[in-house]
């Protein structure tokens, strides 16, 4: 249940109650807790009165009086943010395989990644790392003294005291994977999360939003061969890597099938090289089912359309449809980019139903060739 906040007065509905654990989180302000806190941080009591009263509510029957909504707080202005120009690709490349160097991939990481379809050779290859716990200024500091340039290069940024640190937090622990250009030089990171939020399995490493820092720009990653003749698109870098490595095919690798913005100069680039055909191997999403079942995410249950008897009702759900709509609309950008660019090409699908929608299982294009793998085929 979504409701406004008492404490931070935001009147969107960004505070959640899940009445069935008893607990509470507004989204906005960060205020988090259990039944009895809210209670007592509403009305200025501890646990033990907070139960208290509570109990003798529920037995006398009445209404908990009315609280007083604390007023907003006037909102600071910040500071303006004053960023670093991006560094040259060599500058990149050199900093962060330095940084790649002094880092290492912990065992859960390792067999996350060996689950994935890599080999432990494919893995130290592709360079991958544990994000660094702690010690950022260090590192920095370290990468500074081996003659690497830290500015201007995304992730890197000067702190309130002018000394030059990353942009790390406990919310972006993860592993860090490479995302190369057609040299094979890194222009950008991108962290897979340990623990996914507000629907973000992947990040970025940038410092867009601190002082002297910089953007990744959402660069195209290739994992491959330059000019190979036959491109597959996906997106993710690091599905890329692994649809690579189990079929050697070579894979353009955007963030997401919207963020198309440097994939023209890439496939023009790429054809230049020697490529002639693309196909688009986009996540299966762009063939999702759009009848309504209840199973799009934890809110379906306060759909007005949500029914338990699927097998006797064909509704229609607006959240499926969007999705598939908003993936169907990267589809066509793609195919609008290689015709401009006069390269052939089709869409790549599999594990469809009889109606010609997606099945509902190895959505990513990495996860049909490791089961073609474990299949023998």
């Amino acid at each position: 249940m979504d409701v406004n906040c008492p404490f931070c007065g935001e009147t969107k509905g960004k505070m959640n109650l899940n009445l069935k654990k008893n607990v509470f989180k507004c989204n906005r302000c960060g205020e988090t807790g259990g039944m009895l806190a809210l209670y007592g941080k509403v009305y200025q009591v501890d646990n033990q009165t907070a139960y208290k009263e509570i109990m003798e509510a529920l037995g006398e029957n009445r209404q908990i009086p009315a609280y007083q909504r604390k007023p907003k707080a006037e909102e600071v202005k910040e500071t303006e943010i004053i960023n670093a120009p991006v560094a040259s690709v060599n500058v990149k490349d050199k900093t962060y395989t330095m940084l790649f160097s002094m880092l290492c991939l912990s065992d859960t990481h390792r067999k996350n990644l060996l689950q994935r379809g890599f080999s432990e050779e494919q893995m130290e290859e592709n360079g991958y790392r544990s994000t660094p716990p702690f010690g950022y200024r260090k590192l920095t500091k370290r990468l500074l003294e081996a003659g690497c340039t830290v500015e201007g290069v995304p992730g890197f940024f000067q702190d309130a005291d002018g000394e030059w640190t990353m942009h790390f937090h406990p919310r972006s622990s993860g592993f860090m994977i490479p995302v190369r250009n057609l040299e094979g030089q890194i222009t950008a990171v991108q962290i897979r999360l340990d623990r996914p939020y507000e629907g973000r399995k992947y990040m970025w490493l940038s410092s867009i939003n601190n002082h002297m820092g910089a953007s990744s720009g959402s660069p195209v990653h290739l994992a491959g061969r330059q000019g190979d003749k036959i491109v597959f698109v996906t997106e993710g870098p690091l599905k890329g890597d692994i649809a690579h490595a189990l079929s050697g095919r070579t894979f353009a690798c955007v963030a997401g099938v919207n963020q198309y913005a440097n994939l023209p100069a890439f496939l023009e680039e790429m054809k230049g090289l020697g490529t002639e055909y693309i196909y688009e191997a986009y996540d299966m999403d762009k063939m999702l089912k759009t009848k309504c079942r209840g199973d799009y995410d934890e809110k379906c249950v306060q759909c007005p359309n949500y029914h338990r008897k699927w097998d006797k009702v064909n509704i229609p759900c607006d959240k499926k449809k969007g999705k598939r709509e908003n993936i169907q609309r990267g589809c066509r950008k793609l195919s609008d980019i290689c015709h401009e660019l006069h390269l052939p090409g089709r869409t790549l699908t599999w594990n469809l139903d009889r109606e010609g929608d997606w099945a509902g299982s190895l959505k990513g294009v990495d996860d049909y060739l490791l089961d073609l793998r474990n299949r023998g085929i």
